[in-house]
């Protein structure tokens, strides 16, 4: 299920593809909702991410587009 503002609840987990900071799809849990994007904190990873998720401090900001609910 895609991820939308309306539908977009703290403590969501959601699948993330491969984005400009990460270069595997991941998991993360939704933080906090914004007007288009959401704060995700990363819980699952691919190895290769290791370094670019301590440098971002096990946080990142994605589109909402971007978002599919875990089921």
């Amino acid at each position: 299920m895609t991820v939308n503002k309306s539908n977009a609840k703290v403590g969501m987990i959601v699948t993330v593809k491969a984005t400009e900071d990460m270069q595997a799809p991941f998991k993360g849990r939704i933080e906090k909702v914004y007007e288009n994007a959401a704060l995700l904190t990363i819980a699952d990873y691919d190895a290769r991410d290791e370094l670019n998720v301590k440098a971002l401090h096990d946080k990142i900001v994605v589109s909402l587009k971007q978002l599919k609910k875990v089921s």
